[in-house]
């Protein structure tokens, strides 16, 4: 007679010890989640989505717009391209292209000419994987914060493509046109020297 309450308790305390556990785990995913859609458009982009970024166009496939909805997560940031510009001189970039950025053993990155793309997904795909003749990889000595900090510094010099013009860019069809918002190419590249 005695035993059922007490089998009876220990069942009731194991069920609300179960929906106490169960409701702990709920609020877990729910504050991850809300923790991700926090982040919002600065989150850094996973490496997998990055990887889908093709070099170039195939000739008659369809065109890989990818690169033109990936956006740098420091966008605008003026902290992180100064962290960039440290970066750029530590990692001895100036070495080959310049301390000015306007190239030397490597190309230029202030012009309009991105033999592997201007946009932003593209320059840190080169910084991670390298370039034949000479890019090294930093993919493996970086973290990405760090290579877009450096994305973002190459952006502030205003030679590259914003992600949504990026297949503009690639054809050559954004000429001298403002892209930044605020000076034409010409303008901000005669501004900056």
């Amino acid at each position: 007679m005695m035993r059922t309450p007490v089998l009876r308790a220990t069942a009731l305390a194991a069920a609300a010890a179960l929906g106490a556990a169960l409701a702990a785990c709920d609020n877990t995913s729910h504050e991850q989640e809300i923790r991700g859609a926090g982040r919002g458009t600065n989150a850094i982009p996973d490496e997998g989505t990055l990887a889908r970024v093709p070099l170039g166009d195939w000739a008659g496939a369809t065109p890989n717009t990818l690169a033109n909805t990936i956006r740098n997560p420091y966008e605008g940031d003026s902290a992180a391209a100064r962290e960039g510009g440290a970066l750029y001189q530590q990692m001895n970039c100036a070495d080959c292209h310049g301390y000015d950025l306007k190239g030397g053993m490597g190309p230029n990155l202030r012009d309009r000419y991105w033999r592997y793309g201007g946009s932003p997904a593209e320059i840190y795909k080169t910084l991670w994987e390298g370039r034949p003749q000479g890019m090294p990889a930093w993919g493996r000595a970086l973290p990405p914060e760090q290579l877009w900090k450096l994305v973002t510094y190459i952006e502030s010099f205003h030679g590259t493509f914003p992600a949504p013009l990026a297949d503009r860019g690639k054809q050559g069809d954004l000429g001298d046109e403002d892209t930044t918002g605020a000076r034409t190419l010409r303008g901000a590249q005669n501004a900056d020297q």
